[in-house]
Formats: C-alpha cells, sequence, structure tokens
C-alpha cells in the first residue's frame, strides 16, 4: 500500500465525548477553581507518578493559565497535546482529566494519559473515560471521531492502577522497558507500555477485540 498523508486534526474539532456516566469535554476558565480543588488538598495523592503535580496548578490563577494554555495549543497545528475534564453526568463535578498527544502524526499515533480525583478512584472513571476516548479517536474524522490508526498508553511500572486501565480494556502490553524513567523518589524506574490498533478494536464495547493479535509478552 501507499504510505498515507500524515495525520493532521479535523476540522471542526470533535469537543465533545458523553459515556454513560460522564461529560468529557475541553475545561474552560469557569473550570479553575474546580480544577483546583480537585487538585491542591490531595497533591501527596498523585505522586510520585504525576510528577508535574510538585510545580503546576499551584492556585486558581495559575490553574487558569493552564487550561487558557492547552486551549491556545488545541486551536493551532502543530498541537502538543488535546486535554480533557472528566465531569460527573450526574452532579457536573470535575473527577479527573484525560488526554492525547499525536505522538506520531505521519503513522497516525496518538499516546493517552489520565489522572482521576482520590475520591473518583476505583468506581471505574478512568476505564470508562478511557475506552470511550479510544473509541473517539480511532472514529473516522468524516463521523465525528478523529481517524488515527494506533493508540498508545505509558507509565512507570509501579503505577499499577493506571496499568489496572489498559489490562481491563484488553490492550496488549508491548513494552517493559528497565530503568526507561526517572521518577522522583523511586528513582530510575522500569516503564510499561500498552498499545492497540483501530483494526482491533470493538467501537461498541468499548475495548479490544478478544481475538486482537497477541504480544510477546502473552503466552499462546
Amino acid at each position: 500500500m501507499n504510505r498515507p498523508a500524515p495525520w493532521t486534526p479535523p476540522d471542526p474539532l470533535p469537543t465533545h465525548m458523553v459515556t454513560p456516566r460522564l461529560d468529557v469535554r475541553p475545561m474552560v476558565a469557569d473550570d479553575a477553581v474546580a480544577l483546583f480543588d480537585a487538585i491542591e488538598p490531595h497533591r501527596a495523592s498523585y505522586l510520585p507518578w504525576l510528577e508535574w503535580v510538585r510545580v503546576d496548578d499551584r492556585s486558581v490563577a495559575e490553574c487558569v493559565y493552564q487550561i487558557e494554555a492547552a486551549r491556545r495549543d488545541a486551536a493551532s497545528w502543530p498541537c502538543h497535546e488535546y486535554r480533557f475534564g472528566i465531569f460527573s453526568r450526574a452532579d457536573d463535578g470535575l473527577l479527573g482529566a484525560i488526554g492525547f498527544r499525536p505522538k506520531a502524526p505521519a503513522l497516525h499515533v496518538a499516546e493517552i494519559g489520565y489522572w482521576v480525583r482520590p475520591e473518583a478512584r476505583s468506581r471505574g472513571v478512568a476505564t470508562e473515560a478511557t475506552g470511550h476516548l479510544i473509541s473517539w479517536l480511532f472514529t473516522p474524522q468524516e463521523a465525528g471521531g478523529w481517524g488515527l490508526r494506533r493508540v498508545d498508553i505509558l507509565m512507570a511500572a509501579g503505577n499499577e492502577s493506571s496499568q489496572a486501565v489498559p489490562r481491563r480494556l484488553n490492550l496488549r502490553l508491548e513494552l517493559a522497558a528497565m530503568e526507561e524513567r526517572y521518577v522522583e523518589g523511586p528513582g530510575f524506574h522500569d516503564t510499561r507500555g500498552y498499545g492497540v490498533l483501530a483494526s482491533e478494536w470493538d467501537l461498541e464495547r468499548h475495548a479490544a477485540r478478544p481475538d486482537r493479535r497477541r504480544g510477546l509478552f502473552e503466552a499462546d
């Protein structure tokens, strides 16, 4: 086959995703207080894995700045990262955030990241948001999606709660890199990487199909 043209974002951008329990959308300046409240009282609970909480969003004003910076980033191409707040459909409360960066536009590949505030953990919030986001990313642009071909999720090996998300979604473990990253506190740390192709994804179940290709780390 001929090499496809590099991926570019849809125009206009898809900006809103609804799941059974969640409303996933870009944050606006009015969400800054909720963002600060989701982070400030719980900074220690995000460490050591979310290192940005050491220096970012230290005040409501900083949260406004970060939200506006994300909005400006998304409005231009190339974009470093598309960020979305995860809101409860029950009460519109901010439960966390999720986003993706166009990691390799020439190959139509994105990498997803997410976090959930402590009070909303162990309720499947990250799994629900991530599964639906992957479906959104794999939906063709002409059908309202982002038209990507592959999704990666990488994390520190010790971050078990983060690893649980791709495992529940049946993503393939593809990377086990020894001491590939440095984490303040634990020091040099292993990285785990999970991946899935659009051709392996079930858009109705929001999970990888059981018959997806097996990885090197999976028994036959």
